[in-house]
């Protein structure tokens, strides 16, 4: 879902948002203790974020937006856009932030992967004109207090007319997030943003951040493509936080594995859509679900087992055939049982 409550001007260039009823400056000052260091839980390219605590309890959270750039506000006598409070901050925090935080399960990523993937695909699919983000990463997917993720933080957002691509004047995003056509001609599609998706999808897999040490690939998608042709399994591309003690949780992540491949595919042609991804989401959880040896699937594996037992890459995927090729040679790697990769 999205989170924001209101939007950049590249987000909605016609229309003005005026304050929820009651909510005045003077009482986002005092909610803010006058936008102080104290308040603030995060800040970006385009702002800071402040938690603000209203009169009546109420738990808001407010960017105050650079004043100039291109991320200020449509209304020149305002640069403030009101939140939805998101209780358990950033997918970013909880993945790579302190070690003490509460574990995600692999149930808990799942459903966190889905969630985001179904506010993309508004952007990209509901909205007239579509919206591209091109800012997609862990720490813009932000979780309420029942950890469903919202997309958030729309400062690089652009609407896309009807054409099928649109050149923009400099790269905007984040390392280890950015499509390598965007990197290289500049031309921003929804493609790009599928890109990103998927190594978000990545770092739910593997706990690992998207920018890596320059001698293991220096971002995550070659990281894992580096794992994955490994010659030496069991090489530990599944994050060993994750309780891989079930034979239905290793499968489904395997298949959530491939499905981050296709999306970081280099060819944007090659990549799916979100809607594409959404199904193919669902599918790898009803495949591992309606497993024919459904009784073992949640029986513990021993040390020797192979995530693909009688599993092959979910035959249920529709469009598998094309979107296939590819990653055939890393979904080879992935479930070949000689090469398990837990």
């Amino acid at each position: 879902s999205i989170s924001s409550c209101e939007e950049s001007k590249q987000v909605v260039t016609s229309v003005y948002y005026f304050p929820k009823a009651g909510i005045t400056y003077q009482k986002l000052l005092a909610a803010t203790d006058c936008f102080s260091e104290a308040s603030v839980i995060g800040s970006g390219a385009c702002g800071t974020v402040h938690k603000a605590v209203m009169h009546d309890g109420t738990i808001i959270a407010v960017k105050k937006l650079k004043p100039h750039g291109e991320c200020s506000s449509i209304d020149s006598d305002s640069n403030l856009i009101l939140y939805e409070y998101m209780a358990n901050g950033s997918l970013g925090e909880l993945l790579h932030g302190n070690r003490e935080m509460p574990l995600l399960d692999w149930n808990t990523r799942y459903n966190i992967a889905l969630g985001a993937a179904e506010g993309l695909r508004y952007l990209h699919c509901h909205c007239k004109p579509k919206i591209i983000h091109r800012d997609i990463k862990s720490n813009n997917i932000l979780l309420d207090d029942l950890m469903e993720a919202h997309v958030g933080d729309f400062g690089l957002a652009k609407v896309i007319d009807l054409s099928n691509s649109k050149t923009v004047s400099a790269v905007a995003g984040s390392y280890g997030y950015i499509a390598p056509e965007y990197a290289f001609t500049m031309k921003v599609t929804e493609k790009c943003d599928v890109y990103s998706f998927g190594v978000v999808l990545l770092e739910l897999i593997t706990g690992q951040p998207a920018v890596q040490p320059l001698d293991q690939g220096g971002d995550l998608v070659n990281w894992v493509r580096r794992s994955l042709h490994n010659t030496k399994p069991p090489y530990p591309t599944f994050d060993n936080r994750l309780d891989l003690s079930m034979r239905s949780s290793v499968e489904e992540i395997s298949l959530v594995l491939k499905i981050a491949l296709f999306c970081t595919s280099e060819s944007p042609f090659d990549r799916p859509t979100m809607n594409e991804v959404i199904a193919m989401l669902i599918d790898a959880r009803a495949s591992t679900n309606s497993f024919p040896s459904s009784p073992t699937s949640e029986t513990p594996l021993n040390e020797h087992a192979s995530p693909q037992g009688e599993l092959g890459f979910c035959t249920s995927f529709s469009f598998a055939g094309r979107r296939a090729a590819a990653a055939d040679l890393d979904a080879d790697m992935i479930f070949d049982k000689e090469h398990p990769v837990y």
